[in-house]
């Protein structure tokens, strides 16, 4: 687990902790970077890694963490009339802070992309209120449908090369919203 405190000088280090793991990911497979490795690529004391994750993999869950809520909780302060301006928001945000993304994806771990949207998805609940017509014990289905379309068009988008921009990803959205209500069978 993290245990990032909320002050600026905690945040700053556990910046430098990750910027040194980037570093380290272009030199090393994930799974054979140290702690101290760590610790000579963003010098950054042992103590201060210790002090703010008990392992390397809390990095990612840290960055993942961070980097969906503050897409979320910023898109929560603008003002989107519409689900078009929240995409071109989300997109535009990733476009800037991909890193993390392909980090997880190079290394396999989807999962912890899925688990941090999922917690940081009832912002957007918060924002554009409850579903109407949703009966409330379907509201964790539609939640993981929701973040699984998310997170698999982040993904193809990324292995692509980010070559569409927000508006272009939009369209390709609406197209397969589209297609999939054209055809009865959602698994095709």
């Amino acid at each position: 687990m993290y245990h990032i405190a909320n002050d600026k000088r905690c945040r700053n280090s556990a910046e430098l902790i990750y910027k040194g793991l980037l570093a380290c990911m272009k030199k090393k497979e994930f799974d054979r970077i140290t702690v101290s490795d760590l610790q000579k690529e963003s010098s950054v004391a042992r103590t201060t890694f210790y002090r703010s994750f008990d392992n390397i993999s809390d990095i990612l869950y840290w960055k993942c963490d961070s980097c969906f809520y503050d897409v979320l909780v910023n898109g929560n302060e603008k003002n989107f009339p519409g689900e078009y301006e929240l995409i071109q928001h989300y997109f535009a945000y990733w476009m800037k802070h991909s890193d993390i993304l392909e980090m997880l994806i190079k290394i396999n771990r989807q999962d912890i992309i899925y688990a941090y949207h999922m917690k940081n998805a009832e912002i957007l609940e918060k924002r554009f209120g409850e579903v109407k017509g949703l009966p409330p014990q379907h509201k964790e289905y539609f939640m993981a449908i929701r973040t699984g379309f998310t997170i698999s068009i982040l993904t193809a988008w990324l292995k692509n090369g980010r070559r569409e921009k927000p508006d272009e990803i939009y369209g390709i959205i609406q197209e397969q919203i589209r297609i999939l209500a054209e055809n009865s069978c959602i698994c095709c």
